[in-house]
């Protein structure tokens, strides 16, 4: 720890054993304390003067403000060159006011009773205790506990899933009061790392449970590393008391769960009970030494069965024994019993319970369906009473059962998805064709695995690659209970500030030493930014840092004279060229989108009709492309259109307005970012559909580089006119665009433009109409600038002449520009993120169907040489990953008016390769994957997943995350092919 902190000089100062040396080390709640010298300290004279000093000081004050609270101080005493102590003590902090009483008269059991004491607090629900009992456990694995008790209200709401477990705690209120069911149990566990979630979740669930706290429905366990707010994982441990569980069980007429409470009912009678069901008769046998007594006995668990009322159970019928038991009691009943006693139970009486378990499960009862599925996934009940188990929760939808399972350690699909699906087809459920398994640990939201099996050939609700699980995940959402309030860590002390903290406060500090600026107290009233005493401050700071600033250019300029000067006179003065015409007298040529004649008899190069073959090499698989098509060169800078600030969507939208002049709208557009721009080849999408019976059909490919779905949904329903919306949308791209947690920075860019400011404001149902600045034809080259645009352009010329002409290189800055830009040169490698399209030959041009053709191959082993690694955690494209925000509202209002214009839309997840999916990224697309899932059944599109279909095909991808043209030929051959997708005919 540190001479720096004051702990170390208080523990030389109330110890006072001369030539001691002491060491101290804080791990978890617990502060461990080493005592050594030439001679072993004495145990009783340190423990004797550190309990004293303790129960003056509050240790708290002599730790960092960071440091968890303390529960236990161990000391350990060893000679000076020795590996281990020769002896240790434990110092409960909680109970020192024991100790000190024990000071005068030791007695050895002092300790076993304070530990016992604690044990007690904590069975009593005291947070303060139970966060020490935990600790015991989980501080040898440096991992501090807090914890707090707060009130949760209980759901009250219909149609809630059918669960095993937590009924018991609404069906059984009599030894619970009102306000102790609201009673939630509150855990946060930190440490300097992130400790594996399975290392801990079965022992704290454990821990918890032994306890047996009356009145507590549930435990939230937070794991954190020490400093961050974010947890990094969440566990929900059931608290129902193991008595109230095993009721719940017996209701449903469980033999085992019946044993074990009437034998908890007789244990003072020292008979041990056994039970046997035969037919609707329950046969239970009392057995001891002596015969036990049948009057006592019965009116022991005559009540308790009663109460219980087993399901399907019609009678009971108790046998009196003597004897030692029988080893397997529920083989046999016996042939000569001391005596017997019959009773009838509510079952015969009451209907709803005559019916065994068994049959409720055969004819559709979700809840004996959870209780029977419960039992088999959990064949020994010592440990799900001790753990929990695992937890069920079934919904029903339409012909397909959703089954949720989760548990403190995710249970296994292996071991789960198969047993369950098999049962249930066992029930032979008439409107049931099929079954969804899920499983995740107890407190997630969402599962890690899904398991499904359809029981008859039916029609997938979404259509994917394996239609069993099409309708799964649309209704995972209905499968998670439903809590009162969000999952958030609950408020303790405050921690130590961060290092980006202090390193703003050290500024804050320097410019406050210049007197220029003072640092306003977080405490003042905001009307003291207004007081008449703040003003001449920050005039002064304006006026000083503006001299300053005014200073430093003109010396930098002059400088930067000096040394470029002698350069220049040095370089020959180049020859004189034509001046170029003026802006206003150019003229954009038309851009025609028809083939010349004869284009389709011309044999050779890229401009041949069909597919080019290129074969890369001896060994090496021959990779397909589409001719390359001629490039449209649009000047955006000459556009008639307000721009958007990006340039690429000027430029497709000039094309695109030139591409439907020419041949009418498109039945098929292509839309998303460059990843779409790049990944789907619109010549070869159109020549697949031929040969699939969609003849003449156009595809257009209008992706943009940076686009989201705030961005898709602008261009679909407010750019397009209605007379130029397509026939059907495939909107390809990738988790990236529909992140939340990641700025939209191409839509902010377009949100500020001009060109923005010009759409209409357009109800999600009505086509779009766009205003005149959007429907002036391209004949029409004349700039549209705004009064204001032009008044300002015309200052700011006025503005750089005159300040050009007290420069000193200003005159020069065309030389100086070219001077640099042969001088300098840069190496790929200097950025770990590289610009495909700037080391790409011919990019940056895209063809007259809009697609961006690129002919570069990714390669592992070199790319990696040249650029950096980025590992999914540290990838800005998956920072504060959000699914439920803007971008979602986006693709609801294009999907609604996709709907209302009878266009189909199609969404599709592009493909990724395999060095770019590791762990994490993969996890994060998953749940991307299950969220266009639920989706696309709630809003109606049509999802196709091609995230791994060509990931271990390197040559199909320019990058680890873009397609080439190999790959985005593969793509659109794939999806023209793809049956599940509604093509229309012209």
């Amino acid at each position: 720890m540190g001479s720096r902190l004051p702990l170390l000089p208080w523990l030389y100062r109330v110890i006072g054993i001369p030539h001691t040396h002491l060491q101290v080390r804080l791990r978890g709640n617990n502060l461990y304390i080493l005592a050594e010298g030439r001679n072993c300290p004495e145990r009783s004279l340190i423990f004797t003067h550190l309990v004293r000093a303790l129960s003056k000081t509050e240790i708290e004050t002599l730790l960092p403000p960071s440091q968890p609270k303390v529960y236990q101080v161990i000391l350990y005493g060893r000679k000076s060159g020795e590996s281990r102590p020769q002896w240790a003590d434990v110092i409960h902090l909680a109970q020192l006011d024991r100790y000190l009483e024990n000071l005068d008269d030791p007695k050895p059991e002092v300790t076993v009773a304070i530990e016992l004491a604690n044990l007690g607090m904590a069975r009593r629900g005291r947070p303060d205790a139970i966060a020490r009992y935990l600790s015991e456990s989980l501080t040898s694995l440096g991992v501090a506990v807090r914890a707090s008790v707060k009130s949760a209200a209980l759901p009250e709401e219909a149609g809630m899933p059918q669960t095993a477990n937590l009924s018991s705690v609404l069906s059984s209120t009599a030894s619970l009061t009102p306000q102790a069911l609201l009673n939630r149990l509150w855990v946060v566990c930190e440490s300097a790392y992130s400790p594996d979630s399975t290392l801990l979740t079965e022992t704290i669930a454990q821990k918890l449970r032994d306890l047996e706290l009356d009145g507590f429905r549930d435990a939230i366990v937070f794991s954190r590393v020490r400093g961050e707010t974010k947890p990094e994982w969440v566990l929900r441990v059931d608290l129902t008391p193991p008595q109230e569980m095993l009721k719940d069980w017996a209701r449903w007429g469980d033999i085992e769960a019946l044993t074990r409470l009437m034998n908890n009912a007789v244990r003072d009678q020292g008979v041990e009970i056994s039970a046997t069901l035969m037919d609707i008769t329950l046969h239970v046998t009392a057995q001891r030494e002596t015969p036990p007594e049948k009057q006592r006995l019965f009116a022991a668990i005559a009540p308790l069965i009663d109460t219980i009322a087993p399901q399907g159970i019609h009678s009971m019928a108790v046998y009196g024994l003597s004897g030692s038991p029988n080893p397997m009691p529920h083989l046999s009943i016996p042939d000569s019993p001391v005596w017997v006693q019959w009773m009838d139970l509510p079952a015969k009486e009451h209907r709803a319970l005559s019916e065994s378990t068994r049959e409720l499960a055969k004819q559709g009862d979700l809840s004996a369906i959870a209780f029977l599925l419960t039992r088999q996934l959990n064949p020994n009940l010592n440990d799900q009473l001790a753990t929990g188990g695992i937890r069920l929760q079934i919904r029903q939808k339409e012909d397909l059962l959703h089954i949720m399972t989760d548990a403190p350690v995710c249970p296994s699909q292996g071991q789960v998805g198969a047993k369950v699906a098999n049962y249930i087809r066992g029930l032979n459920l008439p409107e049931v064709q099929g079954v969804r398994v899920y499983g995740r640990r107890s407190g997630q939201k969402r599962p890690l695995w899904s398991y499904g099996v359809d029981f008859l050939t039916r029609d997938s609700l979404i259509p994917e690659a394996t239609p069993e699980f099409a309708a799964s995940d649309a209704y995972v959402g209905d499968l998670l209970t439903k809590e009162p309030g969000a999952l958030t860590v609950p408020e303790f002390e405050e921690t130590e500030p961060s290092a980006w903290d202090r390193i703003v406060e050290a500024i804050q500090g320097t410019l406050a030493r210049t007197r220029i600026f003072t640092i306003e107290s977080e405490t003042a009233p905001n009307t003291a930014r207004a007081t008449q005493s703040a003003v001449p401050n920050e005039a002064k700071a304006a006026i000083v840092w503006g001299i300053l600033g005014i200073l430093l250019t003109v010396q930098a300029d002059w400088l930067l004279g000096q040394f470029v000067k002698p350069l220049l006179a040095s370089k020959p003065a180049p020859t004189a060229s034509p001046a170029p015409q003026p802006p206003e007298q150019m003229t954009l040529p038309e851009l025609s989108l028809q083939k010349t004649p004869g284009f389709e008899s011309i044999g050779s190069g890229f401009t041949q009709s069909g597919s080019t073959l290129l074969t890369p090499g001896s060994g090496s698989t021959a990779l397909l492309a589409s001719p390359l098509k001629p490039k449209a060169a649009i000047d955006t800078s000459r556009s008639p259109y307000p721009t958007f600030n990006a340039p690429q969507l000027d430029e497709k939208f000039m094309l695109y307005r030139q591409y439907v002049a020419q041949n009418g709208a498109p039945d098929v557009l292509i839309v998303g970012s460059s990843r779409a721009m790049r990944g789907i080849d619109p010549v070869v999408l159109e020549q697949t559909l031929a040969t699939q019976g969609y003849p003449g059909m156009r595809v257009f490919n209008f992706g943009i580089n940076g686009a989201t779905v705030q961005v898709v949904d602008l261009v679909v329903r407010r750019l397009l006119a209605s007379e130029q919306q397509p026939k059907l949308i495939l909107f390809a791209d990738g988790l990236r665009a529909f992140n939340d947690g990641r700025p939209d920075v191409t839509f902010n860019a377009i949100a500020s433009s001009p060109g923005f400011r010009k759409l209409p404001e357009i109800a999600v149902e009505s086509a779009p109409n766009p205003t005149q600045a959007f429907t002036k034809p391209l004949e029409t080259l004349a700039r549209t600038q705004t009064t204001v645009a032009d008044r300002y352009q015309s200052f700011n010329d006025q503005l750089l002449q005159q300040v050009g002409q007290l420069s000193t290189v200003w005159s020069d800055r065309n030389k100086l520009q070219t001077l640099l830009k042969s001088s300098l040169t840069f190496s790929s490698i200097a950025s770990s993120e590289p610009d495909p399209e700037s080391t790409i030959e011919g990019a940056g041009l895209i063809d007259i169907n809009g697609f961006l053709p690129i002919s570069n191959r990714f390669n592992p082993v070199t790319y990696y040489q040249k650029f950096s690694r980025v590992p999914g955690e540290s990838d800005a494209d998956y920072a504060d990953f959000n699914l439920d925000g803007v971008q979602t509202q986006a693709l609801r209002s294009l999907a609604q008016y996709t709907k209302s214009q009878d266009i189909p839309l199609v969404v599709i997840n592009l493909p990724l390769t395999e060095q770019y999916l590791d762990l994490y990224r993969r996890e994060r697309e998953q749940q991307f994957q299950q969220h266009l899932m639920r989706l696309s059944g709630e809003l109606g599109f049509t999802y196709r997943d091609l995230l791994e279909n060509w990931k271990n095909t390197p040559d199909f991808f320019s990058d680890p995350s873009h397609l080439n043209r190999y790959g985005a030929y593969a793509v659109a051959a794939h999806l023209g092919k793809d049956p599940l997708i509604p093509w229309r005919k012209r």
